[in-house]
C-alpha cells in the first residue's frame, strides 16, 4: 500500500536515502560530511559549531497509519520548502517480551516510531520550515499513541510528562522523592 502511494507522488528534485554510522551522521548535520577529513579533534575539543535552526519531533505508533493519513502525510511532505529527515525505528520483537513494569523504558508495547527534523540553513526560511515541520507531525498524531521517546524532547509538548513517561510517571516521582527531594538535579524538563 505505502509504495502505491509513493508511487503517485510528484518526482523530487532529489531524493537521498543512505544509512550512516551516528558520528558520520552527526557530521553531516553539521555541515562537515567531507568524507576526506577526520573531525574527531572537534569533539575532543570540545568545539562547538555554528548553530542553525534544529526542530524534531518524534511519535511511537502500535498500530499501522491510516490510509488517509498517509496520504495526508505524503501530501504534506511532497509541498517541502527544505531539508526533511524521516528516521522510521522499528520496536515490537524481543523488546515486546519484557514486562513493562521491570525497566524504566515504558514503550515496549509500540511497533515502530517516526522521527522527523529540519535544519534551517538561513534564519529567512525558518518559520516557514517549522510550520512546515508541524503540519507533517499533525497528520499523523492522530494514530500515534501521542507518546515518544525522552531522548527526543520537544518543547512544544505541553502535557510532557505523559508524552515521554507513559505509564512509568508514578514511579518516577517517587524515585524522584526518595533520591532528589530538594530538587537539586533541575532542568527544563525535569522530574517534579
Amino acid at each position: 500500500m505505502l509504495i502505491r502511494e509513493i508511487e503517485t507522488l510528484p518526482t523530487p528534485n532529489e531524493t537521498k536515502i543512505h544509512s550512516e554510522d551516528w558520528l558520520t551522521f552527526v557530521y553531516d548535520g553539521l555541515g562537515l560530511g567531507n568524507s576526506n577529513v577526520d573531525h574527531r579533534h572537534l569533539l575532543l575539543k570540545n568545539s562547538t559549531m555554528p548553530t542553525y535552526c534544529f526542530k524534531a519531533k518524534h511519535l511511537f505508533f502500535d498500530k499501522p497509519i491510516s490510509d488517509h493519513s498517509l496520504d495526508q502525510f505524503l501530501n504534506r511532505i511532497a509541498l517541502g520548502i527544505g531539508e526533511l529527515y524521516i528516521t522510521f525505528n522499528p520496536w515490537d520483537g524481543y523488546m515486546h517480551t519484557i514486562p513493562i513494569d521491570k525497566t524504566a523504558f515504558p514503550h515496549r508495547r509500540y511497533k515502530f516510531g517516526i522521527q522527523l527534523m529540519i535544519y534551517c540553513n538561513d534564519t529567512k526560511s525558518e518559520k516557514k520550515q517549522m510550520k512546515w515541520l508541524n503540519e507533517i507531525y499533525s497528520t499523523i498524531y492522530r494514530d500515534s499513541t501521542k507518546h515518544s521517546y525522552i531522548n527526543y524532547v520537544d518543547r512544544d509538548v505541553e502535557n510532557w510528562m505523559d508524552y515521554y513517561y507513559n505509564t512509568h510517571q508514578q514511579r518516577l516521582h517517587n524515585l524522584k522523592y526518595i533520591y532528589d527531594k530538594n530538587n537539586r538535579f533541575y532542568f527544563e524538563k525535569t522530574i517534579k
